[in-house]
């Protein structure tokens, strides 16, 4: 099992960090800590293979321990979790080898990629003692990336698992929507699953067609809305002019 510290101030967000966190396979909450004190009684204790951690906290910040881990030459994997959005701080946190930094409030979605970013780290530095350019590559370099886009910054290819079909079916719902729209109003639109349709929102999320934020009801838990990127509209009638060739 993959061990994992979530630092957290936020009673509520600590929650859902541990929510997002049992929905991965193979991840173990060994503990919830609300400042960095309490952290280095933990770690005293048990060395975890993640730590999810905010930057504002009492006392001292999130990026006081990431420096501190580093001056100690401890070599803990660390994705951020923060309201913090300001250039100064994402830098410092990268700077110090942050793998990953999620702005709140974020998707599950993304919450899944920082998971698979952690994920190609630990598996070069736990699986292997020696590696190739071939193994680094497989680990490191996103295949989806490499291969979404033609030398004309086109759409050329689909991920494994979505169809080229059905991505122009969403697209042409995603065309008729005025302004923002959820995931259930293009799956009642192309009669697609709530879980298939999200799929390939996100998917024109990741590649920048799509704007995702996260609404908050008065009831309920908050929903994800997406809206056309303005700059991107030609590019999505590019792809419905041009339909992608199907990936492998």
């Amino acid at each position: 099992m993959i061990k994992v510290i979530i630092v957290e101030d936020d009673p509520m967000v600590a929650t859902i960090n541990q929510q997002y966190v049992e929905r991965s396979k193979g991840f173990e909450i060994v503990a919830t800590v609300d400042n960095i004190k309490e952290l280095w009684k933990v770690l005293q204790e048990v060395t975890p293979d993640l730590i999810l951690l905010d930057v504002y906290l009492p006392e001292k910040t999130g990026i006081d321990f990431v420096q501190e881990l580093r001056q100690k030459q401890i070599s803990i994997p660390i994705i951020m979790i923060t309201a913090a959005h300001d250039i100064p701080t994402i830098k410092k946190a990268l700077d110090y080898g942050v793998i990953d930094f999620l702005i709140k409030p974020f998707s599950y979605e993304r919450f899944q990629l920082a998971i698979e970013n952690f994920l190609q780290y630990h598996s070069l530095t736990t699986k292997f003692e020696k590696a190739d350019q071939k193994t680094l590559d497989q680990i490191l370099i996103k295949e989806r990336q490499s291969k979404t886009f033609n030398e004309k910054g086109i759409l050329s290819s689909l991920p494994k698992g979505l169809s080229k079909l059905t991505i122009k079916k969403i697209l042409t719902a995603v065309e008729k929507q005025k302004e923002h729209f959820s995931t259930e109003d293009i799956a009642k639109e192309v009669e697609l699953s709530r879980i298939s349709t999200r799929k390939y929102l996100q998917f024109l999320n990741e590649i920048g067609y799509l704007r995702e934020e996260l609404k908050y009801l008065s009831v309920g838990r908050p929903i994800m809305i997406y809206q056309i990127v303005p700059e991107k509209e030609q590019l999505i009638a590019d792809i419905l002019n041009n339909t992608p060739p199907q990936s492998l």
